[in-house]
């Protein structure tokens, strides 16, 4: 284990949001309502990303999850914040807020953290072998891909609140820049914090975690049919192919510098 790395940080954020994305929309192709499963799922989804970050930085591997879950959660509150509604909500029933607020924070942290302690005194310093990549990167994308696209499409609806309905278009191609952003991203700090080169991994993670972005989001709905699925078969080549050139860009500058 080395010392605190900034590019950790940002693998742990984006592991740890997808993380707890994966258990929110599991959540909700289950079903499942009510505050306590949707607390318990938090703590879960922080759980499993907090364990990946651990495994995959090259840093103080409880440290940078817990701060990559505070991270995901002020993105969160701060795009809130900022909208009419939250303001509304802050006005209104500021402590009930400011309670849901402190909840939620509590339970991605405490189950990153949870995550990280469990993942280092089970297997200590970051891996060697370039399997494990493949998940790390899916996740890794799949986390980074969903909060660039919320926030490219908060950012969107911002910019033009009175013609939101107009800019369908302009949303689709939001989201489309958000794939790319996150998925460059998500390769440029995986190639960072690799001990190994993970360029075959990276590619295949990359793919794995837009189709099942593109998976999860669709429910519990009726299968794609064929056009969709050609669909997402294309973003997900796309996907791996921008995650495979952030992933040599890391390494190249970063990873490769710290090898072994």
């Amino acid at each position: 284990m080395r010392g605190f790395s900034f590019s950790s940080v940002i693998l742990s954020y984006f592991l740890v949001g997808g993380g707890l994305f994966t258990g929110l929309l599991v959540l909700g192709m289950l079903h499942v309502t009510g505050e306590v499963p949707g607390y318990g799922m938090l703590v879960a989804g922080g759980f499993v990303g907090g364990f990946i970050a651990a495994r995959a930085s090259q840093g103080s591997t409880i440290l940078e999850p817990a701060i990559g879950a505070v991270a995901v959660v002020a993105t969160f509150v701060t795009m809130v914040a900022t909208t009419a509604l939250g303001a509304e909500l802050w006005h209104v029933a500021q402590g009930e807020t400011m309670k849901f607020v402190g909840l939620v924070g509590a339970c991605a942290t405490g189950g990153a953290i949870g995550g990280a302690f469990v993942s280092e005194k089970v297997h200590g310093d970051a891996t060697t072998s370039p399997l494990p990549w493949v998940l790390y990167t899916a996740f890794a994308t799949f986390g980074a891909c969903v909060l660039a696209m919320m926030i490219g499409a908060f950012l969107l609806a911002k910019g033009t609140p009175e013609n939101a309905v107009d800019n369908a278009d302009s949303l689709a191609k939001m989201v489309l820049l958000g794939l790319v952003i996150g998925c460059f991203l998500a390769g440029i700090v995986c190639g960072a914090q690799a001990r190994i080169r993970i360029l075959f991994a990276s590619l295949v993670g990359g793919a794995l975690g837009v189709a099942g972005l593109g998976l999860l989001a669709a429910g519990t709905g009726p299968g794609p049919n064929d056009k969709a699925a050609a669909g997402l078969a294309v973003l997900a080549v796309g996907g791996a192919i921008v995650t495979l050139i952030g992933t040599a860009i890391g390494w190249a500058a970063i990873g490769k510098k710290n090898a072994g």
